[in-house]
């Protein structure tokens, strides 16, 4: 109904991620959720060096299916699938393990904060290679033949059994516009933009193959809608020119749109940041469904969004978790859960959550107060003073 810009009975609410330390209490025991850097490397990574990778990407599978019934929340989230064939690391220290793709002469290191949960990649190929060394990966991924065998989907078989039909399930399809997630890479894709536009088409285009394949293949097994999101933008502005998100972004993303949308999906994209230079781009010319996070902290405006474009994208999120649920007290979760509900939820189309994750900071009685907060004044038609 959301999607369809109809009020329900009630505003649905859920979240992308859950870290552990939030997801634990709920639990009652240690959850394999979110992206949490103790989870994410040092309980993952320790598992596929001693032969368990299967059994911890199956218990993160178990883990968030309870984690989402015990909060009752309305979707669900397949993460990408692992490779069958796991790529092994060599711990470096307790903090620190190396990963090498021998065959194709890459490797990273990962290093993990204890005091912060988070993890980076500390050093590659890519940080030491520059420019000539994107050019060399975008040579190897074409020669890639997306074979789907390569990959383990028990998770999403799990995920698919136990919640279709009562929670709605988003899958995760690794497109990767930019490739901020992969460190150094990021870099040196928005050096190749300034001076050699060949081989970002070629990247994207490759990203492309990969994602129809991959949205057929959820489509076959019972999703109801495809999420993807790399950060196009900053808390300033879009990280490159509205002309260049629609020469190599935007005809892209709606190729990807209308095969989901083949398959009776719907679309979600997720970018942090202000958009408000490229929102017509971005929100109109794309064929999403969905936009995530609607960032506080870089100063997007609920109201506006709304206004302007809610008839047209449904909005997920907003509920500012970078410093209301992260620091604020009981009133402040309250009126900022509030507020996003009062303007972006009357006429539908509005799914309430946090406006990025549940991360490892937000204390746990905050999130819980933002969930009662929604139970309580979430019900159509919206009431709130």
């Amino acid at each position: 109904m959301a999607f369809l810009h109809k009020e329900a009975d009630r505003v649905p609410v859920s979240e992308l991620y859950i870290n552990s330390p939030v997801a634990s209490k709920v639990l009652g025991r240690l959850a394999y959720t979110g992206w949490s850097g103790f989870i994410r490397c040092g309980v993952l990574n320790n598992m596929l060096i001693d032969g368990r990778g299967e059994e911890f990407f199956l218990q993160e599978a178990i883990d968030v299916v309870e984690l989402y019934d015990k909060l009752e929340l309305d979707t669900v989230l397949i993460e990408r699938p692992p490779l069958k064939n796991f790529a092994i690391p060599v711990a470096l220290d307790e903090t620190t393990w190396r990963f090498d793709d021998k065959k194709n002469s890459m490797f990273s290191i990962v290093h993990f904060d204890r005091k912060t949960d988070l993890f980076h990649t500390a050093d590659s190929n890519f940080h030491r290679g520059g420019l000539a060394e994107f050019e060399r990966f975008v040579n190897i991924l074409e020669k890639d033949d997306i074979d789907l065998q390569k990959y383990n989907w028990s998770q999403a078989e799990y995920i698919i059994q136990k919640c279709a039909g009562r929670k709605f399930v988003m899958a995760v399809v690794e497109v990767d516009f930019p490739p901020m997630s992969m460190g150094a890479i990021g870099r040196y894709f928005l050096e190749a933009m300034a001076f050699r536009g060949d081989l970002v088409e070629r990247y994207l285009d490759y990203r492309v193959r990969k994602g129809l394949k991959f949205i057929e293949k959820y489509a076959s097994m019972g999703a109801d809608a495809i999420f993807d999101g790399e950060d196009l933008a900053g808390n300033l502005g879009p990280l490159f020119s509205p002309k260049d998100y629609m020469k190599y972004y935007a005809p892209r993303f709606k190729k990807l749109a209308d095969a989901v949308h083949k398959h009776g999906m719907y679309y979600l994209r997720h970018t942090d940041g202000n958009i408000t230079s490229f929102a017509d781009e971005f929100l109109l010319e794309s064929g999403f469904d969905g936009y995530h996070s609607i960032d506080p902290e870089a100063g997007m405006d609920l109201k506006w969004v709304k206004e302007k474009y809610g008839d047209k994208v449904l909005l997920m999120g907003n509920v500012d978790c970078g410093r209301v649920l992260h620091l604020g007290a009981k009133e402040d979760v309250i009126k900022d859960t509030l507020r996003a509900i009062k303007t972006a939820s009357p006429g539908g189309g509005h799914i309430v959550s946090s406006s990025n994750t549940i991360h490892s900071d937000v204390p746990y009685d905050n999130y819980m107060q933002m969930l009662e907060t929604v139970r309580q004044y979430g019900n159509y038609p919206i009431q709130i003073d």
